[in-house]
């Protein structure tokens, strides 16, 4: 066991995966971030504080050369390979049953977006597509007296979220196995949803770390709009009057916008990136 400077081991493998052709948005942003999740990781370092020096031993060491050398040759997602992942502030458990979280409805969105909800602390919500639980356990942080139903289609899927709600020792989330709103049988103050919406035939040009992920989890018929359309269409049923659906619809923008023109959606530019997010309200019962 010795004493290794982190930002030192750090920078050695920022510099390592900048000669190599990797695809970084996986839960991480550049080679940098990339390192980091991967040191952090096998060294189990809490990404929320700040460490000098860490203690390594010969096998950490060789474990992280290992994954990197993995990860090079393979293209596979850091987290897949570290069956480990950061969304916002909070650690989960990951692996190949379900996509990697990186939605953009996280933490620092809902702390913005609940005070717009009466009595945010006691609502009821669902995260639909809920792949590892994430969101649903987000909303569990942020809206801590609230009951929260996660649903997705994947059994496989439910028990990667299933691991993560016990992890998390959260007991106010029930998950549901359902085709979209099928076995949903409650209104919601808040439905929450990031649906696939990647078109089928583009599905061949994405870069090769997206091959590792469930294909059901990223590509929807309709140029990428099935579900999305499904979503907006039946969401009314299950809210309640004045209550919100935020979806997750990427780069289909003006597509959404001209197909429910009459409902007029309002649309939430995320920063510095190329995504959106859609937000409806409820105003009366249909």
């Amino acid at each position: 066991m010795k004493h290794i400077f982190l930002n030192k081991i750090i920078k050695k493998y920022t510099k390592i995966f900048n000669k190599h052709n990797l695809y970084y948005g996986h839960s991480t942003y550049n080679s940098y971030t990339e390192s980091v999740h991967l040191i952090y990781s096998v060294l189990k370092l809490n990404i929320n504080k700040k460490y000098y020096k860490v203690k390594i031993n010969k096998k950490k060491l060789n474990k992280i050369l290992y994954l990197s050398k993995i990860r090079i040759k393979y293209k596979i997602p850091i987290a897949y390979l570290t069956k480990n992942v950061w969304f916002g502030t909070k650690n989960f458990y990951i692996d190949k049953r379900s996509i990697i979280p990186r939605s953009h409805i996280n933490e620092k969105f809902l702390n913005n977006f609940k005070k717009k909800i009466k009595n945010y602390n006691s609502i009821r919500i669902l995260d639909l597509c809920t792949g590892s639980g994430c969101i649903a356990i987000i909303c569990s942080y942020i809206f801590p007296k609230s009951k929260i139903d996660a649903s997705d289609i994947c059994f496989k899927t439910l028990k990667v979220a299933k691991k993560n709600i016990i992890l998390h020792k959260k007991n106010n989330i029930k998950i549901i196995k359902s085709n979209l709103f099928k076995n949903i049988k409650k209104k919601y103050d808040l439905i929450l949803t990031n649906p696939p919406y990647i078109n089928k035939k583009y599905i061949k040009y994405l870069p090769k770390e997206y091959s590792y992920e469930p294909k059901i989890s990223l590509i929807s018929k309709d140029k990428g709009l099935y579900i999305i359309k499904k979503i907006i269409k039946n969401s009314y049923k299950y809210l309640k009057n004045n209550g919100y659906l935020i979806c997750e619809i990427g780069n289909q923008k003006n597509k959404i916008k001209k197909y429910f023109n009459k409902i007029k959606p309002k649309l939430i530019k995320i920063k510095q990136i190329n995504k959106n997010i859609l937000q409806i309200k409820k105003i009366i019962s249909k």
